[in-house]
């Protein structure tokens, strides 16, 4: 289950937000998206556990939450899909997007406070860099759909521009683990 391990550990880094989800206990909540699904129950500790029984409230993501995000936009309601226990599924939606994964801790802790720094900063400048080409790709697109002589894009045309976006942003995201990776080698 690591998938539970990894949600348990940001969980942990968030204390204010592991008291609330406390309150949980026995509630049996999945999570789907960007291709996996969490399943689990919360114990005492605010933390999930394995569990053979149905979800009391599940939270679907949609793509578009991460589209969002990458442009820093805020998610909104057309966002998500709630199935089961529609209020429990709002509450406990609440309290998940209040988690945040601190990665300075775990940087600082495996190569020390200078490495963490430099990592860190160069990720928030590739962070930056990314954001700023999804932005400059979208408002190019957004232009020449303007533009008088622009033929109309058709659904599906525009869908898959939109994925070849995708595979581009991912393809930055492998490149930015091989550097990582190159980094922590040399």
């Amino acid at each position: 289950m690591p998938t539970l391990s990894i949600f348990n550990y940001i969980i942990r880094q968030n204390p204010e937000m592991q008291d609330v989800l406390a309150g949980y206990n026995g509630i049996v909540l999945t999570i789907r998206a960007a291709g996996f699904t969490l399943h689990g129950r919360f114990n005492s500790e605010g933390l999930l556990e394995h569990s053979p029984h149905a979800a009391d409230a599940v939270l679907v993501f949609r793509d578009s939450v991460l589209r969002k995000m990458l442009n820093g936009q805020q998610p909104g309601v057309g966002d998500f899909e709630i199935e089961g226990d529609m209020a429990l599924g709002f509450r406990l939606l609440t309290v998940i997007g209040g988690l945040r994964y601190r990665a300075d801790r775990d940087l600082s802790r495996l190569f020390g406070e200078e490495a963490a720094e430099r990592i860190g900063g160069r990720g928030r400048k590739i962070a930056g860099t990314l954001k700023s080409i999804g932005r400059s790709l979208l408002e190019q697109g957004a232009d020449f759909s303007r533009e008088p002589e622009s033929p109309v894009v058709s659904r599906e045309e525009f869908e898959q521009w939109a994925e070849e976006v995708e595979r581009l942003r991912d393809d930055i995201a492998r490149l930015h683990a091989r550097l990582d990776k190159f980094e922590r080698n040399w």
